[in-house]
């Protein structure tokens, strides 16, 4: 990842950080509007929920340096949603709800070089969760 978008991904978490709760309520209704097929995945606390994927994005942007290190968190991770049948069409979903919940929370500073970054982080960890998504259900990982 270039280092500008680095800084990008750096400064925009840094504004969401303390609207996470916000960030994170805005996420989940624009998901649930835009794709109601996730809906039932949510089974337990929204708010529990909402706090893991607060901390996900933590530690991805803090991890930009090393993308290498979070991998395995990731893979773990893919293989959680593809046990709850998370489709890619649904990682699809998910990213679009979080650039809109993100571009909401961190408001007018949230440019389109700064969309972009976003979806680059967001294009980067949904295709590992998919890869390994798609292979923890064909029995290979």
């Amino acid at each position: 990842m270039p280092p500008r978008q680095i800084t990008l991904l750096r400064q925009s978490f840094g504004k969401v950080l303390p609207l996470r709760d916000i960030a994170a309520q805005l996420f989940d209704a624009r998901l649930f509007e835009i794709d109601p097929s996730t809906r039932p995945m949510f089974r337990g606390d929204l708010q529990v929920q909402s706090a893991k994927l607060m901390s996900t994005l933590g530690t991805a942007v803090r991890s930009l340096d090393r993308l290498d290190d979070m991998l395995d968190d990731l893979r773990s991770l893919a293989r959680w949603h593809a046990h709850y049948g998370v489709t890619n069409s649904q990682y699809a979903s998910a990213g679009a709800a979080l650039l809109w919940a993100l571009e909401r929370s961190v408001g007018p500073d949230f440019t389109p070089e700064m969309r972009e970054a976003w979806a680059s982080l967001y294009h980067l960890v949904a295709g590992v969760m998919m890869e390994t998504g798609s292979r923890t259900l064909r029995g290979a990982a």
